[in-house]
């Protein structure tokens, strides 16, 4: 455990230097930064998102097994050493069903990083510091200073009361033109992923094969880090970080099916609150 603890600081360090090399970042350099390392918790909330794997039934299409696959299914993981639960702060990743801003008769499943306050202050997280880091190198930061003047912009800081919870992000938007279109101003998690940068062409499964992977050579990561502070100045600063991975990629369009506040199983069996997927299609 202390030699897990001792890797995980050392990831924070170089992924603290990574997030604020920038120069409009200087001012948080001079602030101390303060490890906390993960708590009894952290483990079993890891386990938590990486229990659900997918069981097919394909006679519910009529369709043969072998067929060669034009969608993907990927189904993300958590890398053990993610920081999901310190004695600050408790995080999760939920998965809901949200009306589709422009079809009544449509939802769309969402995710959403919720941070739970664990202690009796209050704690504030700076979005200007906390970005989605992905395999590919690419890196999105919560906040967009370039915003700051629109009143329907996202807002840089996130105050947690005491034993409270606020998602990273929510989801809103609105509808321009006479409902012609919808604009969105701030997302939920999406999970999407690059199907050639993972490798998948024509013939990489047959439909309704699975194809799973370990942490360590799964085709595809994404990492979430999150800053945030119990002083409103940010005079000092702790750092989570979650990082996540694809475990398995089904050969098949994504299986879940929602209607009328219910949600079908028919195509798929082992699904739960817990399971994080993205579906992609080969063309």
């Amino acid at each position: 455990m202390k030699t897990k603890a001792i890797l995980i600081f050392c990831m924070l360090c170089s992924v603290t230097s990574v997030a604020f090399s920038q120069s409009e970042a200087s001012p948080i350099r001079a602030k101390r930064f303060v490890y906390m390392g993960p708590d009894k918790k952290n483990q079993k909330i890891i386990g938590r998102y990486n229990n659900c794997h997918f069981r097919i039934d394909l006679s519910f299409y009529a369709m043969k097994h072998g067929n060669g696959a034009k969608d993907f299914t990927a189904i993300f993981g958590v890398r053990s050493n993610s920081m999901m639960s310190n004695d600050d702060i408790e995080i999760s990743v939920l998965k809901k069903w949200v009306d589709n801003p422009l079809y009544d008769d449509k939802e769309d499943r969402v995710y959403f990083v919720q941070i739970k306050n664990k202690t009796d202050q209050t704690i504030y997280i700076d979005r200007k510091y906390c970005f989605r880091l992905d395999s590919d190198g690419s890196k999105r930061y919560y906040y967009d200073p370039e915003k700051e003047s629109d009143s329907l912009s996202v807002s840089r800081m996130i105050v947690i009361p005491p034993h409270g919870m606020s998602n990273l992000t929510d989801y809103r938007w609105r509808i321009h033109q006479n409902g012609q279109y919808a604009e969105i101003i701030e997302y939920p998690e999406d999970f999407l992923w690059n199907i050639n940068a993972v490798g998948i062409t024509e013939g990489y499964l047959g439909y309704g094969e699975t194809k799973r992977f370990s942490e360590e050579n799964s085709p595809y990561y994404r990492s979430i880090l999150i800053a945030y502070s119990k002083q409103e100045d940010f005079s000092t600063y702790s750092l989570a970080m979650v990082n996540f991975y694809i475990r398995e990629i089904v050969g098949m369009y994504f299986p879940e099916t929602y209607s009328n506040g219910r949600l079908y199983e028919s195509q798929l069996i082992g699904d739960n609150d817990y399971s994080i997927t993205s579906w992609i299609p080969l063309y």
